[in-house]
């Protein structure tokens, strides 16, 4: 019986759409910036290559299917501020140059961006940041189990946030 909830398909076309994006978005940076080449030609063949690794590489693609509803949600949040904001009365050259010059929301959105992508690859891969659960008395492992012991690593993200909100506060515009 057919639903609308049946994502069968969905999953079944779910390595091209993954495809599709990372082409899509790789293929605008290399655009953008001529990072590689000037030849739009040589950067859709750069752009279609990588997204076709993307797309047979399973830890990549399950990646790419987790960041992606998550940036969308971002945006979405994004845009129904600036709406927002556009509603109060704020004129939309104000919001753009608070944007582009604000360092607070530059940091906003990238720290964001690396907790969505710290969650994805723990979520993928397992857990990056935590203790080895092997009992082993090998260097290593006691230097793994010292540096990501929960205990430490809360004390190096407060410090990093502290830090960051230091910056900010005392950074003259």
């Amino acid at each position: 019986m057919v639903t609308l909830l049946d994502l069968g398909l969905i999953e079944f076309l779910l390595p091209i759409f993954s495809m599709l994006l990372v082409f899509t978005i790789l293929f605008g940076i290399l655009q953008k910036t001529k990072f590689v080449s000037e030849s739009a030609n040589i950067n859709v063949w750069i752009a279609i290559a990588i997204g076709i690794l993307f797309a047979l590489t399973p830890g990549a693609m399950q990646i790419v299917s987790i960041v992606a509803p998550w940036f969308m949600v971002m945006l979405l949040v994004i845009f129904s501020l600036v709406l927002l904001f556009l509603f109060m009365g704020v004129k939309l050259e104000t919001i753009e140059s608070v944007a582009r010059n604000e360092a607070a929301v530059r940091w906003t959105i990238f720290i964001l961006g690396i907790i969505i992508l710290i969650a994805a690859l723990t979520s993928v891969f397992g857990p990056i940041f935590g203790t080895p659960t092997s009992e082993g008395g090998s260097m290593g492992t006691e230097i793994q189990r010292s540096l990501f012991d929960p205990q430490v690593l809360t004390t190096v993200f407060i410090l990093i946030i502290i830090g960051q909100a230091v910056r900010l506060i005392a950074q003259k515009d």
